[in-house]
Formats: C-alpha cells, structure tokens, sequence
C-alpha cells in the first residue's frame, strides 16, 4: 500500500498522502465503488485523473470509509455522512485525504513554475511581499488559500480578495 504518510495532526483529524505508483486495475477492487462514484470514474478521460480519483477512494477504505458514504453540498464541498468533515486534493502522482470533525481544508501541488505565471490571479496585497518570491513560495501562498477555501466551502467567497495571507518569512 503506497501511503507514504499517515499523520494524526490532532485527536479528531487525520491526515493520508498516497504516491500513486499502482495500474487503474490494482487501484480499482471490487468493493471499492459505489455505482455513483463508478460513473464518477468512467467520466474521467485521462489515465492519471482515473487514478487519482481511486487513490483518494483507496484513501477513504483505509480511513473505514464507505464510498457512498460520500456526499458533496450543493457547492461541491465533499463530506461524510456521519457528520465528519472531509477535504481531498491530489496533484500528479500523489493524493491526499484529511478528515476531521471540524472543517478542514487540504491542497497538494507538484513543484512548476507556471504557478509564478498565474500569481497575479491568487495574489493580492501578497504581491507586495517577499519580494524574492519564487515558485516554491509562490506555491505556498497558493495552498494556504486553497486549503482555506475547501474548508469555508465555495460560498461566495473571492479566492483572492477574500483570502490574505499574511506576509511569511518563508527563508525559515
């Protein structure tokens, strides 16, 4: 089973980093899909995103979690019938899954340097600030407000005039 990492962040919230290193059929068992999601999975054109869609339902058997016990509001927000809040991301070869009974939020991204050339679109008074801004910060900037948006939800909110993240002092 490829988690590489399987971290307890506090008593309610769990955090799973999967690398996707499995063929779509190792990732695709038996009882793994509910019909819903089945249909969800053969909407997917490309090979990788039909992967990362089983990694994060392999994520969520491994959490004990029955696939059709996932549900999404009417903003496209998923959670979990119990009542658990629940935040999916996965980029390239990895996905990632935390829960919790409070909201949460996750984002994952491989390292590119086309994150510095769509800046402007997530950036605001951040622009200002660190002036050596990279890619690599860059991207920092980008998942904190987009972990911050899958925990609020999409209720209206503008991801970049209403989600600031204060200056970091990202050389420590």
């Amino acid at each position: 089973m490829p988690i590489i990492e399987d971290l307890t962040i506090s008593k309610d919230i769990r955090l799973i980093v999967w690398e996707i290193s499995e063929t779509i059929n190792d990732l695709k068992t038996e009882d793994l899909l509910s019909k819903d999601s089945l249909k969800l999975l053969n909407q997917r054109k490309s090979e990788i995103h039909k992967k990362q869609f089983l990694a994060i339902r392999n994520i969520l058997k491994e959490l004990s979690i029955d696939d059709q016990d996932l549900v999404y509001d009417e903003s496209g927000k998923p959670f979990i019938r119990n009542g658990q809040n629940i935040s999916f991301s996965h980029s390239d070869m990895y996905a990632a899954v935390i829960i919790g009974k409070q909201m949460v939020g996750i984002d994952i991204e491989i390292r590119r340097d086309r994150i510095l050339k769509i800046k402007e679109k997530f950036l605001g008074i951040e622009l200002n600030y660190p002036g050596d801004l990279n890619s690599d910060k860059a991207l920092i900037y980008w998942n904190i407000k987009e972990s911050i948006f899958k925990t609020v939800g999409n209720s209206g909110i503008d991801f970049k005039k209403n989600i600031l993240v204060l200056p970091l002092d990202l050389n420590n």
